[in-house]
């Protein structure tokens, strides 16, 4: 049987209208959002799921996978890192949180050691090659091509693989059909 993954990733957080504010509602929206989709994947036979760990939607992803490991035994979650000191500047809290998931995470790489000019972009190849899914908190009408996220969407897009939008602004899902992506379930 051949293993089923899926890709976290989203904007940055000062994207949102809300920022860091987690507490806001539409943020405790997007949160459930993500974490429906997670189901539903987990659901049709999607059992691994990466993250780059970075603050937004690819933290509050891991996080929500971490939760459910204790209940769905086959779920997984992998940890890809650009460069090891990715969270040296972070505040406090958001450092403790990335070391807790780094801590409970099935497994972690770092792409590498230092930061370059292209850490980003090797992860986003790293983290589309290993995935069939995308699960996406992301604005399409909104990019720049130099964000990272940006270019895991259009790697993506480019490979083939099953995207699922979240819209930052409304936390509203553009539906795709899993099984076009070798599940078997029904429209999103």
């Amino acid at each position: 049987m051949t293993t089923m993954s899926c890709t976290l990733i989203g904007q940055h957080p000062m994207r949102f209208r809300f920022g860091y504010d987690e507490d806001d509602a539409l943020c405790h929206k997007i949160k459930l959002e993500m974490i429906r989709q997670i189901l539903i994947l987990y659901q049709n036979g999607v059992t691994d799921f990466f993250t780059n760990c970075e603050t937004g939607p690819p933290m509050w992803g891991a996080e929500a996978i971490i939760a459910l490991m204790d209940k769905l035994k086959s779920i997984r979650l992998f940890c890809a890192i650009p460069y090891e000191e990715q969270a040296t500047k972070w505040t406090p809290d958001l450092r403790d949180r990335y070391f807790n998931i780094l801590e409970k995470c099935t497994d972690s790489c770092y792409i590498q050691k230092q930061l370059t000019q292209d850490s980003y972009r090797l992860c986003g190849n790293y983290l589309v090659e290993h995935s069939n899914f995308v699960l996406a908190v992301y604005n399409t009408k909104i990019t720049t091509t130099l964000d990272p996220v940006t270019a895991i969407v259009n790697d993506a897009k480019e490979a083939g693989k099953g995207i699922i939008y979240i819209h930052p602004d409304t936390a509203r899902v553009t539906p795709i059909r899993i099984e076009a992506y070798g599940c078997n379930g029904d429209l999103y």
